[in-house]
């Protein structure tokens, strides 16, 4: 699995010849924003044990969260769910959005 860094060192190598013939600022621009497109699509996601314990733990917060707020809604009619549980679930939510969501292209 290679790194960003790798990829896209690797993919101006590949063009080099593309770079030596480009005539203008604007033609090497365009052909160093193509190789940089290309070396995010060719970079994968880590397949880490930290990456993964956080995938896991953010996941079963998520659920711990839904699961007290199903048990006080129904055990507590007139429970309120308190504002930190709530912060502690779209916080989670919103952290394994950005850790699985692809990266976009620029």
């Amino acid at each position: 699995m290679a790194s960003f860094t790798t990829n896209f060192a690797d993919i101006l190598q590949e063009r080099a010849p593309d770079l030596a013939a480009a005539g203008t600022p604007e033609g090497v621009k365009t052909i160093v924003k193509d190789a940089e497109r290309e070396a995010i699509h060719r970079t994968t996601i880590p397949d880490t044990f930290v990456y993964q314990a956080t995938v896991v733990v953010l996941g079963i917060s998520v659920l711990a969260v839904i699961v007290a707020q199903l048990w006080l809604a129904l055990e507590k009619s007139q429970a309120e769910i308190p504002d930190g549980l709530i912060a502690i679930g779209s916080a989670a939510i919103g952290a394994l959005a950005g850790l699985l969501a692809p990266t976009p292209a620029k």
